[in-house]
């Protein structure tokens, strides 16, 4: 079976001055100025804006003069045409092939803002895509742009690729076929550009599944977003402007991986483009998965991931485990030496302000810093760029331990001195952008008083230890760790502005309600220590039963004493005022 493979041309503004020799025709880009004249095989490409001076300062407000401008993009042609006023906002014509399929890119506008022709017919606007969280950057194509036509028992697979803000590769993309074998993959590059990629696949007893991830996940706050589309026998199967890693499968024949009835799903992803600094370099990452209980630890899963020289920078695995069980994922880096020639001084060097530099070749460890992200049941429990091995960096680390599911204190800790820590939080379903900033979620565990030399110890866990990538809307997210057997010491603190519906800490299973909100150096956040009535009474937003009932009893007494107090004093004033009267019967009385 092989692939069709299409891209959408790249566009190149010539004009034919002599035969044989090619020239760049240069646009018109000035209202009024007359048609500008192609020659037989390219046609005009004509942009007019019917926008207001008015419409223009309400679609684009002054909070835009430091966000990105909008602009006019013809795939291959280096030179933008920016809109950074209204002033500069003047139609355009160029020549593009007749026979060819072109893209024309305009962004930062609103659709009705402005109209496309080509050989002299109106174009419908195509795609939209985000950009600057208001206005959308659309692509457009125009010329010869034709599909792979399949035979009857295919249907057409296409892979829509929008590169956003980024000129280089950040993601790869594959798709695979129900035993695993590649059928397509790529890893597309082009700034504000649409790479379309395509094959006709086999539809009796189909089954495929779409993979892609990279390095980072970035807010449309920060740059306007990539986006991509399954489009799979002429129907949209997923379309996403936000994402790490992410897989669909597709096909008539497709079964879930687990029995939802008795198994969780595990999935792990791990993007390593080691190959571009590691050139020639080959190494494998070794991960196993374990089933702990109080009695037992089993492995039922390992395996090995091979990087660079030729191998994808993309890994991708799913496991079954038993429902309700505790998963513990073990992943370990290699230690990667490499030869490399590096200029020092020379020995006898002594004039440091003439320093002769010769080449010494010596063996380095290599940093390596992949990003891999492990889920069970729709719960995220990483999500994280790695740093390896230890000792190159200060957050780096030989190998990694997560633990996922239903884990308990006497499954996963020494009892005698550690309990369990078992966070879970939900991301709200609504925000203006597509996903979260890890800046907007700040929560830590640790001490709650520590001396200034010692403020690690208040982020024994911390957020980026578990998501620093970002994070998704209306996705839970966890954390489940064995943490020193020191109580009341120690708290969980989450930002008051923290982006999240709902979450709970647990201590060995049982849900901590206490909450008190304090003044940090990051601001307000909501203290939560890690044991039973670690507040004060007046600290606390709730009493005891006993603590009730000691203030009702201490309330009846006092008023009993207010009472008493009162009749007594009646009583002294009546018997006061009989003596009054019995020694002047007259009631008077001198001034």
């Amino acid at each position: 079976m092989k692939p069709y493979l299409t891209t959408s041309a790249t566009l190149m503004l010539l004009s034919l001055s002599a035969p044989g020799a090619l020239s760049i025709a240069e646009p018109k880009k000035l209202r009024g100025a007359a048609a500008l004249t192609c020659n037989e095989t390219d046609a005009l490409i004509q942009v007019k804006y019917n926008i207001t001076e008015d419409e223009w300062n309400n679609s684009r407000p002054l909070s835009y003069s430091f966000g990105p401008s909008a602009f006019l993009h013809l795939q291959g042609n280096e030179n933008e045409v920016r809109y950074e006023n209204y002033a500069t906002l003047t139609d355009y014509e160029a020549c593009l092939p007749r026979n060819e399929c072109s893209e024309v890119v305009v962004g930062g506008l609103p659709t009705d803002a402005y109209e496309l022709s080509f050989d002299g017919k109106t174009v419908d606007i195509g795609q939209e895509f985000l950009y600057d969280g208001t206005n959308p950057v659309t692509s457009t194509e125009v010329g010869s742009c034709t599909q792979p036509i399949c035979k009857d028992n295919e249907a057409l697979l296409e892979i829509q690729y929008w590169g956003g803000h980024f000129s280089y590769n950040i993601y790869h993309f594959r798709v695979e076929d129900k035993d695993g074998g590649t059928i397509l993959s790529g890893e597309p590059v082009g700034r504000f550009s649409l790479t379309q990629s395509h094959a006709c696949l086999p539809k009796a007893d189909a089954c495929y599944t779409f993979l892609i991830g990279g390095a980072n996940q970035w807010p449309l706050s920060v740059f306007p977003l990539p986006s991509y589309s399954v489009i799979f026998d002429g129907k949209l199967v997923r379309r996403s402007d936000s994402w790490l890693f992410d897989s669909v499968q597709f096909g008539g024949s497709c079964k879930a991986h687990c029995n939802q009835d008795d198994e969780s799903l595990i999935e792990f992803f791990l993007y390593d483009n080691g190959s571009t600094y590691l050139q020639g370099v080959e190494y494998e990452y070794e991960w196993n998965l374990n089933i702990t209980n109080p009695s037992s630890s089993e492995t039922v899963s390992s395996g090995v991931m091979p990087m660079g020289l030729g191998a994808s920078p993309l890994a991708h695995e799913i496991v079954c485990v038993p429902k309700s069980s505790c998963s513990s994922f073990y992943i370990s880096a290699p230690n990667v030496i490499r030869e490399v020639v590096r200029q020092v001084p020379a020995d006898n060097t002594t004039d440091w302000n003439n320093i002769v530099w010769v080449n010494v070749t010596r063996n380095e460890t290599q940093l390596l810093r992949p990003v891999y992200s492990l889920t069970m049941d729709n719960v995220t429990y990483r999500k994280v760029q790695w740093m390896s091995p230890e000792g190159l960096t200060m957050r780096g680390s030989d190998n990694q331990t997560t633990n996922m599911g239903s884990c308990t204190v006497e499954g996963l800790c020494d009892v005698q001195t550690q309990d369990l820590f078992d966070l879970e939080l939900h991301t709200p379903a609504k925000h203006e952008f597509p996903s979260f900033e890890t800046l907007d979620m700040r929560w830590n565990f640790g001490y709650t008083e520590y001396e200034a030399d010692e403020w690690q110890l208040q982020n024994l866990l911390q957020d980026i230890d578990y998501n620093d990538r970002a994070y998704d809307l209306d996705s839970s997210y966890g954390a489940i760790e064995c943490v020193p057997k020191d109580g009341c010491d120690l708290s969980f603190n989450i930002t008051a502005g923290s982006p999240v519906d709902s979450w709970t800490a647990k201590k060995n299973g049982i849900q901590l309600d206490h909450r008190k909100e304090e003044i940090r150096f990051f601001g307000e956040v909501l203290m939560t220590p890690f044991g039973q009535n670690c507040f004060p009474a007046s600290d606390s937003y709730s009493l005891s039963g006993g603590a009730i009932a000691g203030i009702v009893i201490a309330c009846v007494v006092a008023v009993g004493a207010i009472v008493f107090g009162l009749v007594w004093c009646k009583s002294r004033q009546t018997q006061s005022s009989k003596e009054e009267v019995e020694k002047d019967p007259l009631h008077e009385s001198l001034l």
